[in-house]
């Protein structure tokens, strides 16, 4: 497994033992939330996923291809089966209607020491910002004014599956240009490119 696919499982773990509800929806938020603070920290993501804007949220679209219900069931990749597990429940909603959600539970504690301290840090911080929140409101603090989705949704128009480009998330407050965030991602795929498996 590479470095971002274990840092990948293990903020899932982690998440999944810290939050109420830890939902596929609720899941595709905090993954972004801990992404998105860390890049403006830093300019680099933690789990190098791509993001889309969806009308409820930023979603990653290929780890949503990957855990996507088969026949009303979840299958984890195999790689994340020894972590985790998912219950499927069917709840009501407040229009009175009935609606399958997919909880994420772990099965082991998260290996944290795969994360930077500051990692570790921004993840403690995005699961106790959620902690009790319904994926609703996750949902609704996504679409807040200057957050990645919003930004995204404003360039492109309510053309769903824009990718959020995370420089358009710098501002002059973060720690990192545009051209430094630019000249680290380059790096990043470069070595990606020439040294993976």
């Amino acid at each position: 497994m590479d470095r971002h696919r274990q840092k990948l499982l293990e903020a899932m773990i982690f998440f999944a033992e810290s939050v109420k509800y830890p939902s596929k929806m609720m899941m595709y938020k905090l993954l972004a939330e801990l992404d998105f603070r860390h890049f403006k920290a830093t300019g680099l993501p933690v789990t190098n996923l791509q993001y889309e804007a969806w009308k409820r949220g930023p979603v990653p679209k290929e780890l949503h291809k990957e855990i996507s219900p088969q026949k009303d069931e979840i299958v984890l990749p195999n790689d994340f089966g020894e972590g985790l597990w998912v219950e499927k429940v069917d709840c009501d909603t407040h229009d009175g209607s009935k609606k399958t959600m997919f909880l994420f539970h772990p099965r082991r504690k998260p290996h944290l020491n795969v994360f930077s301290p500051r990692q570790q840090e921004i993840l403690k911080q995005v699961a106790d910002i959620y902690k009790t929140a319904t994926p609703t409101e996750a949902s609704k603090a996504s679409h807040e004014p200057g957050t990645p989705w919003t930004i995204t949704v404003q360039k492109c128009g309510d053309k769903e599956g824009a990718i959020i480009d995370f420089l358009d998330f710098l501002d002059k407050k973060s720690p990192v240009t545009r051209d430094e965030a630019r000249e680290m991602i380059e790096e990043m795929r470069a070595f990606q490119r020439n040294y993976s498996a």
